[in-house]
């Protein structure tokens, strides 16, 4: 390293040189400036942009609960050292500084920092002189209202604050206040828009979905995210990428906290594709690297995210500010009382004409009542209406499936013993009063509706149905991959379950509240997938309305 050094700098006083023989009026004090200059490290200074790719840095950093001195001095050390091993982009992790758990305002009033604390000061020096992007998080203290924020900063190499992020959904209700959703939260850099969402925010696809309508082509999310509950937030993560078209950083925490055990959980990013870029882990203190590829402009490349925001049915999605009263969302909507309904998935087997075996499974499973069969979506010419309805009458049961006709028209059917009823509405042409396009029916106990893949892969759809009431929503497609999968399963987080049932695969998933088990079943061969649903759980509605409705529904 040093005789590189050596050799560049020697290189550059013999260019000196040179000039100096040419225009022999130079004077010796300059060419003695010159030659000193030549010496001096490279400061203040972008790094170079005529590169195939940029390295971003995650620290993974274990922070000893209220030693603020302390982690400091360490996140400086992780932050240069990245800096040093080429990292252009370091993003460090949730409340970084003064570990994380605080029970009170008085507890963590003296862990609270102002933007022009100690912390935000040395990194913008720090950042300077390396000339480089750093991403840093922290419990902010507001100077004039004396409000507590747990906050995000994204400091560029010019050493000035570019960014600060407030987080939305805090689970710091002891201490901190709820940063609002018409913040900016972005900085753009050489290679392109940077945004952030901290932790649970990650969680509302609306919050993410709003940070791709800015332009953000990559979203940092600094956390703390223990997996105890189960609930990995892993693929979350990955199913935001996939749902946006940008890059998503994950930087997650190790060590152990007052109240949580970190050693075990995971930092990563995801490309737009939904690929794994960095997925590490560390019982301590790691920086990970990745390599984010740049196109022929020297930006992020692969960014999709212009395609997936052009494929947005606003039109669909006016309901989505809605407030129902969660309390009572039964008598708010008067849907059917809650219960039990006994969901099968119903995956045949390839090449057959799988109508013939649906009785057959149907009776294995004739004390389950009342029961509602999933099918995959399937061709006209393997339909006989009359069939499925003597089927439902025959064994009491409901059969939800979407059907593709002849005249190129598509019709999501509910059939039961009370007869054929259709989830999509016969819209015409685009309505003028935004009617939404999709019915949502009972059955038994539930609400449901059955929407396509494709629909059901932007957030503000999936909302929007839960804030209807919908207890159980479908998806029927002739095949789905696993990104379709993952896409569809992470609607569960807003308060319905979900299955997905094709040709292929079948996947059920239920969840009621952040940091529970996914209740999730999934099948990838042929046969049946069974999932008890209690609506009674699914009527119990969180909905994360600190969010820009105005933003989700103007473009």
């Amino acid at each position: 390293m040093f005789l590189w050094f050596l050799k560049k700098r020697v290189s550059k006083l013999f260019a000196i040189i040179h000039v100096i023989k040419k225009y022999k009026f130079v004077s010796v004090s300059l060419l003695i400036l010159l030659a000193v200059y030549s010496f001096l490290p490279a400061c203040n200074k972008e790094k170079p942009l005529n590169a195939s790719s940029v390295k971003v840095a995650l620290i993974h950093f274990a922070p000893v609960y209220k030693e603020p001195d302390s982690n400091l001095s360490e996140l400086l050390r992780l932050n240069r050292l990245a800096a040093e091993q080429g990292a252009s982009i370091i993003l460090n992790t949730e409340m970084a500084v003064s570990g994380y758990s605080f029970k009170s305002r008085e507890d963590i009033s003296g862990y609270t920092e102002t933007e022009d604390g100690k912390t935000i000061t040395a990194m913008i020096r720090l950042a300077l002189e390396k000339g480089v992007y750093i991403g840093i998080a922290l419990a902010e203290r507001d100077p004039l209202t004396e409000i507590y924020y747990n906050s995000a900063f994204i400091i560029g190499p010019g050493g000035k604050v570019l960014s600060k992020y407030r987080k939305i959904i805090s689970a710091e209700k002891r201490w901190a206040n709820t940063g609002s959703p018409y913040q900016d939260g972005f900085a753009d850099t050489p290679w392109g828009r940077i945004g952030a969402a901290i932790c649970a925010d990650s969680y509302s696809g609306l919050l993410v979905r709003s940070m791709a309508l800015k332009d953000v082509d990559l979203l940092w999310v600094p956390t703390n995210w223990p997996e105890s509950g189960g609930l990995n937030p892993v693929p979350i993560w990955r199913a935001r990428a996939l749902e946006n078209g940008f890059y998503v950083a994950a930087c997650n925490r190790t060590g152990i906290d007052l109240s949580m055990d970190c050693t075990k959980t995971t930092s990563a990013v995801f490309d737009p594709d939904g690929k794994t870029l960095l997925s590490g882990s560390s019982e301590t203190s790691q920086v990970f690297y990745a390599d984010i590829l740049l196109n022929k402009e020297g930006k992020f490349a692969g960014i999709k995210r212009k395609e997936k925001m052009a494929q947005r049915n606003i039109e669909y999605y006016r309901n989505v500010y809605l407030r129902p009263w969660v309390e009572d969302l039964t008598g708010f909507y008067k849907l059917p009382e809650t219960g039990i309904v006994h969901v099968f998935c119903y995956v045949p087997e390839m090449g057959d004409n799988y109508l013939k075996d649906i009785e057959a499974q149907v009776e294995k499973y004739t004390n389950t009542h009342p029961a509602l069969w999933i099918l995959p979506r399937i061709n006209n010419l393997h339909m006989d209406e009359n069939w499925f309805k003597e089927i439902s009458i025959k064994y009491n049961i409901g059969l939800a499936l979407t059907v593709d006709y002849p005249d190129l028209s598509t019709r999501a059917l509910l059939i039961t013993p009370d007869g054929v009823f259709q989830f999509n509405k016969d819209m015409g042409e685009k309505s003028e009063t935004h009617e939404f396009p999709y019915n949502i029916l009972y059955f038994g106990p539930a609400a449901i509706a059955i929407v396509p893949a494709e629909e059901l892969a932007h957030p503000e759809l999936a909302v929007n149905l839960s804030k209807l009431g919908a207890d159980l929503v479908i998806v029927s497609e002739q095949n789905m991959t696993e990104e379709d999968y993952l896409v569809t399963r992470v609607k569960a987080l807003d308060c319905m379950a979900v299955a997905a049932c094709a040709a292929n695969g079948a996947q059920i998933t239920d969840i009621q509240d952040m940091h529970f088990n996914w209740e999730k079943r999934d099948l990838n061969h042929s046969g049946v997938l069974e999932y008890i649903l209690d609506t009674s759980k699914t009527r119990k509605k969180t909905f994360y309305d600190a969010v820009d409705f105005d933003l989700l529904l103007s473009m």
